[in-house]
């Protein structure tokens, strides 16, 4: 299976996180792409790289945002 096109690293209870989501959700309707969230606080190694950086968002990849992205650099 191919790794996630978009990947969002999150944890329950983050507010950032949620905003994140909610901004991709809503970028990316009708585009067929679907967001997959990963949960750091079932890895250890993810907790541990990311526990006081997330949302981290990832696009085929590539690491392209931390804590907090915009829709116009969203779209770039």
């Amino acid at each position: 299976m191919p790794p996630p096109r978009v990947l969002v690293y999150t944890k329950p209870g983050c507010h950032l996180c949620d905003d994140m989501l909610d901004l991709l959700h809503f970028a990316l309707r009708g585009r067929g792409e679907s967001v997959t969230e990963r949960n750091i606080a079932l890895d250890l190694d993810d907790f541990e790289r990311y526990k006081h950086d997330i949302p981290v968002l990832v696009i085929d990849g590539r690491e392209v945002a931390r804590h907090r992205i915009s829709e116009p650099a969203l779209h770039a």
